[in-house]
């Protein structure tokens, strides 16, 4: 009994380092880029997350944006998320498009990963013009609030790791001032109440509109508490990972 609890609290131990380690992988909470204000929440579900969110300077006048979901739970995802931590980290002051970077992060992730796991990502890149191009490869649709109206932005392309050998492809977009773009992990959608409802999609744009003229940080806030009194408080059963990104050129 004596050597099982030292296993446990052994354990336990380095769970808890491991969950230090991946949040110094975060990106800082008070970055802002040019004309740009980002603010994201990272909320696991247990000890470590197979969820990746990631904020990456690219020159002055742009950064990009990542936000990821590895498939199963707990220190196998964690790992892989790492892993796509750092080959996209690795990839992305190349010059290459940010389609070939997904692509080539593919491989490589296949090459790494058991058969059955993949990760779905929405990699981006944004400038102080207003410029969007991102590519969705598999993940949750990305979000742009616009005015009194929200665009979903599907996927155009399957998750990384499915295949060895994937095509990517990116989508533009030039958004207006005072829009806002949101990134999300499912674990925020598939929240469920007391009943089993899930917060779904609808609610969510629903919530983002009502919230249009937050800035990012009270933005992802509000988010936050609507799906705690939505789930009344309970546990998460999945990482809840989100990113607001919100156009606020100078001097307009």
């Amino acid at each position: 009994m004596t050597i099982a609890l030292q296993t446990d609290a052994g354990l336990q131990a380095q769970l808890e380092l491991a969950r230090q380690v991946q949040l110094r992988l975060l990106p800082d909470r008070r970055c802002c880029f040019s004309d740009w204000e980002v603010a994201f929440s990272y909320e696991s579900a247990g000890f470590v997350s197979g969820d990746y969110v990631d904020l990456i300077p690219a020159g002055s006048d742009a950064f990009y944006f990542a936000l990821g979901d590895v498939s199963g739970k707990g220190v196998a995802a964690s790992m892989l998320m790492s892993h796509l931590h750092a080959t996209l980290r690795t990839l992305l002051p190349s010059n290459k498009t940010i389609d070939e970077v997904v692509t080539t992060a593919s491989s490589t992730f296949c090459q790494s990963a058991l058969p059955a796991q993949f990760a779905t990502l929405v990699l981006g890149k944004a400038d102080r013009s207003g410029n969007v191009e991102l590519v969705n490869a598999g993940h949750n649709p990305v979000l742009l609030v616009e005015g009194a109206e929200v665009e979903v932005i599907a996927a155009a392309s399957l998750p990384l790791g499915m295949f060895c050998s994937t095509d990517f492809t990116s989508v533009r977009r030039s958004v207006s001032p005072e829009s806002t773009l949101f990134l999300y992990s499912d674990g925020i959608t598939e929240s469920t109440d007391e009943a089993g409802n899930e917060f779904d999609l609808n609610r969510l744009a629903e919530t983002l509109l009502q919230s249009r003229n937050r800035l990012p940080s009270e933005l992802v806030e509000t988010i936050q508490g609507t799906i705690i009194g939505f789930t009344n408080g309970a546990q998460p059963s999945d990482d809840r990972t989100m990113l607001a990104l919100r156009w606020s050129p100078k001097g307009i």
